[in-house]
């Protein structure tokens, strides 16, 4: 999931920002007060987005849903939408043979910097198809040295699934950069089947390493990979291959929009930043 290297912006820490998008209904809130404290790390936090995906668009004010070809596929605003409470990416063929996908982003607008997030999903993938839940630096792979990653940022992939993973999926993680030899991973695969039911997938990361979450549990914990303290973008994404790590898609692809079913559905995503301690 290689991305440019933008700058990104965050909402000020001193105020509370409220953001109402152009749809009737359509809130947005950061809570840039509220301070919850974590089970995994016995650390305080503050909530800093909380998106319910309410209306029927995405506020531009802290989306984007990138738009043009990657890998095999076109990203287009016509595999996103946003309808009763949820957002969906589909994935689907064309009678042309192109195949859609939905790359939805906070890039430049909204990042979290050695924090947590937890967003509420469930999918059904088809072969050819990978969709995640994912976090990635602006400034990923800048020094090319792996040992530099906790300040050039780290590819951080919360929940990742592929048609072949048969509704499992896995969290990885990438640093130094994309290159063969300077790249560096690692992963782990949860085994039970659970993509066509709502779960919360989530991750919080600081300078020893990773806790990820299923259900407000923590199920795993990376301390391989060296802790961003880079800020990091949210992202929801589809992503299709004609044969890859993924699988291989249909020949005559996933179908039109109405009824493809290869979907990732997003309920809501919330984001909190560190609060620092008061050392006693």
């Amino acid at each position: 999931m290689k991305q440019t290297h933008l700058a990104p912006s965050t909402p000020s820490p001193t105020k509370l920002v409220r953001v109402t998008s152009l749809a009737p209904v359509k809130v947005i809130v950061f809570l840039l007060s509220a301070v919850v404290t974590s089970h995994a790390a016995d650390a305080e936090f503050k909530l800093i987005l909380e998106e319910n995906f309410n209306g029927t668009e995405l506020n531009p004010k802290v989306w984007n849903v990138e738009t043009g070809k990657r890998r095999d596929a076109m990203n287009s605003t016509n595999a996103v939408d946003v309808k009763d409470g949820k957002l969906t990416i589909t994935t689907w063929t064309d009678g042309q043979g192109v195949t859609y996908c939905g790359f939805v982003t906070t890039r430049k607008k909204f990042s979290v910097t050695q924090g947590k997030t937890v967003a509420r999903c469930r999918f059904s993938v088809q072969p050819g198809t990978q969709v995640a839940f994912w976090a990635q630096s602006p400034t990923y792979g800048k020094s090319g040295d792996p040992a530099k990653a906790s300040e050039d940022g780290v590819e951080i992939d919360i929940m990742e699934t592929t048609g072949l993973m048969q509704g499992a999926y896995q969290y990885a993680l990438h640093w130094g950069s994309y290159k063969p030899v300077t790249h560096k991973s690692n992963n782990h695969k949860f085994p039970a089947i659970v993509g066509n039911e709502w779960h919360d997938y989530g991750v919080e990361w600081d300078d020893t390493g990773y806790r990820f979450t299923f259900d407000d549990h923590v199920v795993a914990t990376d301390t391989i990979c060296p802790g961003s303290k880079s800020p990091e973008f949210l992202l929801f994404t589809s992503e299709s291959n004609i044969k890859s790590w993924n699988g291989e898609r249909p020949s005559n692809g996933y179908g039109t929009k109405e009824n493809s079913t290869n979907k990732f559905e997003v309920d809501w995503v919330k984001a909190w930043e560190r609060v620092p301690t008061t050392k006693q």
